[in-house]
Parts: C-alpha cells; structure tokens; sequence
C-alpha cells in the first residue's frame, strides 16, 4: 500500500537564541531587568545550570556554556564569604563566558559579579520571580525555541482527545472531513498548515499565528470556524497522535483490511500511526475518523480488535486440527 512518506521532509532547527530576543520576547511575562551594559551574547542550549560547587571552587562539571541562575542558596554563600573571595570566584569563573546570568527573587547583584559580566560580555539580569516560578516558563520557552519543527500540508484536529492529522493531496477532501468533524462537536486546531515541533518525547501541532481559527471549503471560501460554531470549537495547540491520510479511491491498490499490519510514518525522529482511508462517493468519512480514532484509544489500552479475532480464529483452527487428529 502506498502512502506519504514524511521522513526526510526537511526540518527547522535553530541553534541559537539571542539574549536580546529573549529580553523583547519574554522580558515581561518573566519580569525581567537588565543590570549590565552587555546584551548581546547567544544562548546555544536549552540548560539552566545552578553553579553552586562552582562557586565553592569546584570547577571540574561546571556547565559554563549554559545559563546560569542564582538564588537565595547562592547568594546567602556569595554574602557569606564576602568582597575579597568574591572577588576571588568570579576571577575563576571569568574564564567561562556564560551567555547570561539570571539574580531571582530581585536580589541586588554584588558588584563583583557585575563587574565579571561587564568584563567578559555576559549580559546579567535580575527578576522579581521566585526560582521555581521563573525556571519553569523560560525553560519551556527555550525548549520550544530549540524544538525541532516541521511544516506540513494538512489539517489537524481533536477527535475525543486523540491529536489527528490529516493529509493527502489537494482536493481529495481533508478540509470538508475536519469541517463536518468540528459540527460534530470536534476542535479545529489548523487547516491546511500544521506547524509541528517536537519537544521530549511529544510532538505537537498548532496552525499559523493568526489563522489557527480559519478554515477553507472550495466554492464557498474562508470560514470562521469559533464564530460560527462558538469557542470550544477550536485550540491553539494538540500533541500529534495519528496520522490519518485520504486517499483517492484506486481499484488496484491493496488497502489493509484486516488491520493486522500496523503502519507508522517517522516525523521528527518519532513513529506515528498511520492510517489510510479511501476515499469514494457515499463514504461518510468523518465518522469513519472517529472509529480511527476510538480504535487508536482502545489499542492505548490494549484492546486490539484485529489481532483479537485473529486469535480467535488461530485457536479455532487449531482446536478442530487437534479434534481430527484424535479421532
């Protein structure tokens, strides 16, 4: 059976993320305040490293290529040992140029430490945010900017909680299925550009800024989906669980009936179900996606329908063997 291979579709991967971007992106939301002159420098990882050895003088596993972040633990040390051994550790820790040094609590920086980032370039800055608070969003805002993504044509939606994509080629009816799925009470989440993007373990699907909310049917035009059947209606974002591709029905290709053979197409280093449905005159192809989509969730459960009657019929034929060669 023939079907869309998306594996060597090409990725985005960006290596490097400016701390001025940072600053004008999330400044804000992480209430953020610059305290050296130096702004410019790249952060190159996802990592916050806390370099409390590091500042006790053991060097050995200092992550000095990562964020660094000081809390009230290292300040309270750093207070401790006072002007002159501070000066000390951040003449040793001069040598690493971090791309950027984060104070929370809004703790007032030593002037030591200011002088060290203003030396060697890194930029400082202090936020008024807990520890905690603060390294959640920026870690997740770093591990969206670093995920590796990738743009398809197609639509996504939210069948019963299970993140479906759809594709095939133009016209074959994608938009029309995720129009008749979103009146059966389904959310949109995009039509025809899913930006995708991989993070851990998941990857997930969002539509274009601006235009997640809109769907395409040819002959009538762009149609507000929220307007017209209210917001529940639509989501920015959903992790991608199936792939589900529409094909033009072909008389002489063989299509899996039995469901024992169990497709996965690979997108950004991840084995994703894929499902091809035919399409033809009378097919009613959105409730057909629903079963996909529950048989996707009873086989997350370990109920697989096929492989079931499967066995079954395997231990009929070999008990009616059994029961002949007794006789």
């Amino acid at each position: 059976m023939n079907y869309r291979d998306y594996s060597q579709e090409p990725e985005r991967i960006l290596k490097s993320f400016r701390v001025n971007e940072l600053l004008e992106l999330y400044g804000e939301e992480l209430k953020l305040s610059l305290k050296s002159a130096s702004f410019d420098s790249e952060i190159t990882s996802v990592d916050l490293h806390r370099p409390g050895l590091a500042l006790a003088g053991f060097l050995k596993d200092y992550a000095g290529e990562h964020i660094q972040l000081l809390g009230h633990t290292e300040w309270n040390y750093l207070d401790s040992v006072g002007e002159e051994y501070r000066k000390l550790i951040f003449s040793r820790l001069a040598k690493y140029k971090s791309p950027l040094w984060i104070l929370t609590h809004g703790l007032e920086p030593f002037e030591e430490l200011v002088e060290m980032c203003e030396s060697i370039g890194s930029p400082l800055v202090v936020t008024e945010l807990p520890t905690v608070n603060f390294a959640r969003p920026l870690q997740r805002h770093l591990e969206n900017h670093f995920a590796r993504k990738l743009s398809l044509h197609g639509s996504m939606i939210d069948i019963f909680g299970v993140g479906t994509l759809f594709v095939g080629e133009s016209g074959v009816g994608k938009s029309e299925c995720v129009l008749d799925l979103v009146e059966r009470g389904h959310c949109l989440v995009a039509d025809d550009a899913v930006d995708l993007r991989r993070i851990s373990n998941f990857i997930f699907g969002t539509g274009k800024k601006g235009f997640n909310r809109y769907i395409e049917i040819r002959g009538m035009g762009i149609l507000d989906v929220r307007e017209m059947f209210g917001v529940k209606s639509v989501r920015v974002e959903k992790r991608l669980d199936i792939i589900l591709e529409l094909q033009k029905w072909d008389p002489t290709e063989q299509y899996n009936r039995t469901g024992l053979d169990t497709i996965t197409n690979k997108i950004l280093g991840m084995d994703i179900p894929h499902v091809v449905i035919p399409v033809l005159p009378g097919k009613n192809i959105a409730v057909i996606s629903e079963v996909v989509a529950m048989d996707y969730l009873l086989k997350k459960e370990g109920i697989n329908s096929s492989k079931n009657i499967n066995d079954y019929i395997l231990a009929q034929i070999k008990q009616k063997t059994e029961n002949r060669n007794g006789k």
